[in-house]
């Protein structure tokens, strides 16, 4: 009688014990927090250690349009880009930055390339920290370019996005639906101009 309660008992707790999936593994991070870890993590793809505003060099008119001209150069040949509707242009606000908490720069439109019409929104900022690990479902494969500038990338159906993190701190958002590739997305993220230490 004591052989068929520990047979049952050991059946019944087969069964209440679940598998662990196998962990998630990302091309390119050496660490990644799972899916079921990053519920207590307070995680997003905005900059960690921002700067505030009066250490960004976009506040200043002079750099925030030399990074508006840019980010349009870096738009593939022949694109299109209209500004947001409360936005009186396509590109960075320097006094936007300057009304800001964070010191971050964004610029929002709608860009048509070809057929194909969608939106694209690139956040600036400027970090003292480095990439840290990529969260499960939220990078598909991380990128170090030779030099040095690491790229966590995104791409889904519907989304394409990449987070560059410079070497000089500069962390650059791109952020593309409906439109552009992922080569496309990529030349934004890594256009100099954009860049705290390039020179307005």
């Amino acid at each position: 009688m004591i052989v068929g309660i520990v047979a049952v008992g050991t059946v019944v707790a087969g069964l209440l014990h679940e598998p662990q999936p196998d962990p998630i593994t990302i091309p390119g991070c050496a660490e990644v927090i799972q899916p079921e870890d990053s519920v207590r993590v307070n995680y997003a793809f905005a900059i960690e250690g921002d700067a505030d505003n009066s250490e960004v060099p976009w506040r200043f008119d002079s750099k925030a349009q030399s990074m508006t001209d840019a980010l349009i150069a870096a738009l593939p040949t022949g694109a299109t880009v209209e500004p947001e509707p409360f936005a009186p242009t396509f590109g960075f606000d320097a006094g936007a930055v300057r009304q800001s908490l964070d010191g971050q720069a964004d610029a929002l439109g709608t860009v048509t390339v070809g057929n194909r019409t969608g939106t694209l929104t690139v956040t600036v900022g400027l970090s003292d920290q480095p990439a840290g690990p990529c969260f499960a479902g939220f990078v598909d494969q991380r990128s170090t370019q030779s030099d040095g500038t690491v790229l966590d990338i995104q791409d889904s159906t519907h989304t394409t996005r990449v987070v560059a993190s410079a070497i000089d701190g500069t962390r650059i958002d791109v952020n593309a639906k409906g439109v552009l590739t992922l080569e496309q997305v990529i030349d934004i993220a890594l256009a100099p101009g954009l860049r705290a230490s390039t020179p307005a």
